[in-house]
């Protein structure tokens, strides 16, 4: 497999020698790319994901997903280890860098990644166990057929032979990959790992307290901020007074921020920068500000389930229309309705929502607990005037966003 420079660096956990296996997670890779002469260009990148075998028969998922709490840490690193046949705690899964010109979708939402990487993972770990066991049957000039792959060892029960996948990744370097979608998947019935009770990897850090989260981050001389944002959705500060927050030990500085409208994802509001996250708080808290709250001002509980209600009331948009509802409905002996009600539910976070920047001269380094390190990217460089690989984004294992 080649892969050159463009669609994949090696950097960090990649720079060690071992075999690399580019896979495919999305149905299409295509995206658009500056060139070196300035303008766009459509480039397929084949690959979304990387597998990385170590010679020490380690086994690394290089993925732009984001442990959110969600478990994808475990789950992902089950499926592959499942095909693979190795020891589930011999396989990582490392968070992408930044590289939107190598991984097209870094967002991680809506509940999918363990349901779209799935196949193509338990594909790419039948592909590793593929090439081990014809390493290993190379090796010892036996039929393919009679050797097998258990616990991250390629056997030959015949002559008792085995040898661990680190023995055979310089072998399978220089084997041709197969199809991936031609290799042969485990029974279901054979599962070992998926379906079955294992240990979240992120849970003994959680409990001893040794887990870094965001909140956590710490650069030298960093100072720390708040926002004080409007209470309504789509209001703004009307004006403002400083000068009992300007008072607080600690605080640094107060300036307002502008809505940076729906592609930014901010309201704008007041920000207060102090020496520590407490002396920011406190200023906030002493800021004389008088809201205008927008046309939502007079939104509340109750508006929203009027509203609701009327347009509950409305015909909706038919999207499926299969057999003859209506007919049926005429002709039933008995008709029952019911409305059924449920709360709003907060797409709210466990850990509050931070971020640190270190912008230095012409670039600049995000440590970010996030599902979409991308869109994060794009913010800062829009906000520091800078092109977006000029920013660095580290959303990686550790840096926890815990969605509820």
């Amino acid at each position: 497999m080649t892969i050159n420079r463009r669609q994949f660096v090696v950097q960090g956990s990649m720079a060690t020698a071992g075999l690399v296996i580019g896979v495919r997670l999305s149905p299409s890779m295509a995206f658009a790319q500056e060139n070196e002469r300035g303008p766009k260009e459509k480039v397929v990148n084949p690959f979304d994901a990387y597998v990385h075998v170590k010679p020490d028969g380690k086994i690394s998922l290089i993925v732009a997903k984001s442990e959110m709490g969600q478990g994808i840490k475990t789950g992902l690193a089950m499926i592959l280890a499942e095909e693979a046949e190795v020891d589930f705690n011999t396989v990582s899964v490392e968070q992408a860098e930044t590289r939107p010109d190598i991984y097209a979708h870094m967002g991680t939402g809506g509940s999918g990644s363990t349901m779209e990487n799935f196949t193509p993972l338990r594909r790419a770990g039948a592909t590793v166990r593929a090439l081990m066991i014809t390493a290993a049957a190379q090796n010892w000039s036996v039929p393919t057929e009679e050797c097998r792959a258990k616990k991250s060892t390629a056997l030959h029960e015949k002559s008792s032979r085995r040898a661990g996948y680190g023995e055979l990744v310089e072998a399978a370097m220089k084997l041709p990959l197969p199809d991936p979608e031609k290799v042969q998947l485990k029974n279901d019935s054979d599962f070992e790992l998926i379906g079955h009770a294992t240990p979240r990897v992120d849970i003994p850090s959680k409990v001893n307290g040794t887990a870094v989260f965001g909140m956590d981050v710490r650069v030298p001389e960093m100072l720390f901020a708040v926002v004080a944002r409007c209470p309504t959705f789509g209001g703004k500060h009307a004006h403002y007074d400083a000068t009992r927050a300007k008072a607080v030990p600690g605080v640094k500085s107060i300036f307002q921020i502008p809505a940076l409208g729906r592609d930014m994802f901010t309201a704008g509001g007041v920000v207060v920068v102090a020496d520590s996250t407490w002396a920011a708080m406190q200023g906030r808290e002493a800021l004389k500000i008088t809201w205008d709250n927008g046309p939502a001002a007079g939104e509340s509980t109750g508006t929203l389930h009027t509203s609701l209600h009327t347009g509950a009331g409305k015909p909706g948009k038919r999207i499926r229309n299969d057999g003859d509802v209506d007919a049926v409905l005429s002709n039933g002996a008995k008709r029952v309705e019911a409305t059924y009600e449920f709360p709003s539910q907060a797409h709210a976070t466990m850990e509050p929502m931070n971020i640190t920047v270190h912008a230095r001269s012409g670039e600049a380094e995000v440590w970010a607990p996030t599902q979409s390190p991308d869109w994060v990217q794009r913010t800062v460089a829009k906000v520091l005037d800078l092109k977006p690989e000029r920013v660095i984004v580290h959303s990686r294992t550790g840096l926890i966003n815990t969605s509820a």
